[in-house]
This record gives C-alpha cells, sequence and structure tokens, in this order.
C-alpha cells in the first residue's frame, strides 16, 4: 500500500517551497502587489492542500467498495421471492461497484492491495451467486486483477480460483458471462507456467473444444487468441491443443465465414501448424478439401470490397500458402 504521508509531506513541501518563490517575486515587484498575489495563492495552495489531505485515499475507496459487494451478495441469499423489486436495485449496486473496482484496479499497486484487503473472498461470493450482471463483473475484475500481474496469478491458484472460471465458461447459460469467464482464464493462464500446469490438470483443453462448436463469436474469438497465446508460449502445449480435439475444431471453424473470430482463428491454426509438426501433418491431411473452402472463403471477403476484412484476407492467405 502507498505511504500517504509521506505523500502528504511531499505536499507540504510544494506548497512551503511556493510559498518562499512568491517571498522572492515580493522582492523583485514591490511589497504591495506581492503581498496581494501572495495571499491569493497561498489560499488557493492551502485549500488544494487540505482538500487533498482530506479526501479518501484509493486503498479506503477500495475498502468501501469491497464493502458493498459483500453486502450485496449477503443479501442476494436472503432474499426472498417476493423481494424482486428490491433485488434488481441491489443487484445494481453491487454490479456499479465492482465496475469501479474494475477501475481501481488497473493500477498494479491497487490489484496487489486486493489481497491483503480481502478482495479475492468478495469476488468468490459474487461468483458464487446466480445473478449473471455480478457473475460477469466479478469474472471482468478477476482478469484486470490478473492481466500481467504474476502476484495475483500466484494467488488466485492457491486459492483455487480456476476451477470456477472454467466452470462458468463451459456451463454457463449466459453468453457474456462465459466470455467474461473465459477472459479472466486467459489473464490467469498466460505468460504464468503455474496455472497453464493447473490448466492442463483440470481438463481446461476439452473444455475450449467445446467452446469452440458453441456459436457464440466473442467467445470462439477469445479461445482462438488464448490458444496462440499458450502455443507461442510454449510448443508443448500445441500437443495438448491436438490431443483434446481443439485443433480439430479450429479447422472446422475455417470453412465458415465468421466475421469477428475468423481472423483470430486462422492465426490460431497458422501458428499451430508453424510449431508442431503432429498439427502440421492433421491439418496437410485434410488439405485437400480444406484448401478449397479456405480459398472460397477469402474470394467471398474480397468480393464484399470493404477492407474490414484485410486481415482475415491475409491470415487465411497465409495458411493457404503453409498448407500449399
Amino acid at each position: 500500500m502507498g505511504d500517504e504521508s509521506g505523500d502528504v509531506s511531499r505536499l507540504q513541501g510544494i506548497l512551503r517551497w511556493s510559498i518562499e518563490q512568491q517571498q522572492q517575486e515580493a522582492d523583485n515587484r514591490g511589497l504591495e502587489a506581492a503581498e496581494e498575489m501572495s495571499a491569493e495563492r497561498r489560499e488557493f495552495l492551502s485549500n488544494a492542500l487540505s482538500s487533498m489531505q482530506s479526501a479518501p485515499s484509493e486503498v479506503d475507496v477500495i475498502k468501501e467498495q469491497l464493502a458493498t459487494v459483500e453486502r450485496v451478495t449477503r443479501s442476494i441469499g436472503e432474499a426472498s421471492s417476493s423481494d424482486n423489486r428490491d433485488l434488481e436495485e441491489v443487484v445494481d449496486q453491487g454490479t456499479d461497484a465492482l465496475e469501479y473496482l474494475v477501475d481501481l484496479c488497473s493500477d498494479i499497486d491497487n490489484a496487489n492491495d486486493m489481497i491483503p484487503l480481502g478482495g479475492f473472498p468478495v469476488i468468490e461470493h459474487a461468483l458464487a451467486v446466480n445473478e449473471s450482471s455480478l457473475q460477469e463483473g466479478a469474472l471482468k475484475l478477476c482478469g484486470t486483477l490478473c492481466q500481467n500481474n504474476p502476484r495475483c496469478q500466484q494467488h488466485a491458484i492457491d486459492v483455487n480460483l480456476l476451477p470456477k472460471y472454467l466452470h462458468l465458461v463451459d456451463k454457463s447459460l449466459d453468453a457474456k458471462v462465459r466470455v467474461q469467464a473465459m477472459f479472466a482464464t486467459s489473464c490467469l493462464v498466460k505468460d504464468f507456467d503455474p496455472a497453464q500446469l493447473e490448466f492442463v490438470k483440470l481438463d481446461g483443453y476439452p473444455v475450449l473444444a467445446r467452446c469452440l462448436c458453441s456459436g457464440v463469436e466473442k467467445l470462439i474469438t477469445k479461445v482462438s487468441f488464448f490458444v496462440t497465446n499458450v502455443v507461442r508460449h510454449s510448443a508443448t502445449n500445441a500437443g495438448f491443443v491436438l490431443e483434446h480435439g481443439v485443433f480439430k475444431e479450429l479447422l472446422n471453424l475455417l470453412s465458415t465465414k465468421r466475421q469477428q473470430s475468423l481472423e483470430h482463428v486462422a492465426t490460431a491454426v497458422c501458428n499451430l501448424i508453424e510449431l508442431d509438426k503432429m498439427c502440421m501433418a492433421g491439418a496437410k491431411e485434410v488439405s485437400r478439401t480444406l484448401v478449397p473452402q479456405v480459398e472460397a472463403t477469402i474470394a467471398s471477403l474480397k468480393a464484399e470490397e470493404d477492407d474490414q476484412y484485410q486481415d482475415e484476407i491475409e491470415q487465411l492467405g497465409n495458411l493457404v500458402s503453409q498448407l500449399a
């Protein structure tokens, strides 16, 4: 946590320096004019300093928002079916608090403060309630905390959050929750070996294969991006992608025109066949039918005469070249 007393001391030092500057100005410009300016500036700086001293610290705000989320999850657990109108208002309060925490925890120091402040148990409680908006907000917060942050990544593994993410990715009936659960999974697992090992133990790759069959474009995009990241991190992961049917499902998706996910699907396949001989062999086996399908997709995208498809056309072209 930050040293707030040190911050105040520095601000007081700035105030003293400013006053001294005004005194020097008095010597140069004449006493009366300088005294008038000095008084104005002294008052402004004093008020500014007083305001900063009295404002709550970010740690205090985090504590307040966590307390709100905890109160909301407890209220939901205690609510009866007749409390629907009041419950909606309570859920909105929890959702707003989670969104506020996401903004605060984009700063890595605040993210790390969530560990000693008890933020992770609060997140677990929000994931456990049967309210999609709270689950979605909690998962977004989880991803923000762990993104490129080994300390929070390790803590999330220690408190066993990954199984909860994978359950929501695989089983949630709400597409937005599934997408945010995949975001949280990706931020926890990518570039972090302990989480990648845990992901394998928890049968995470079969979950990915099922997600690719979901028809949810944003989920397919996130899974494809995740696959690209893990195989670039370690070529060993390509074996898991092949073994558990993820590669097969990616190949199947290449024959369909998917505006949102197609580029990422093609990128994942290109990385896999480049890094793994078995994936290359698997792609070669189906290339007789796959390449014409991909070429037809390229022609269809070109016929649109829309620059937004340029990345998709380029990636699909790279794939055709690799399989030629």
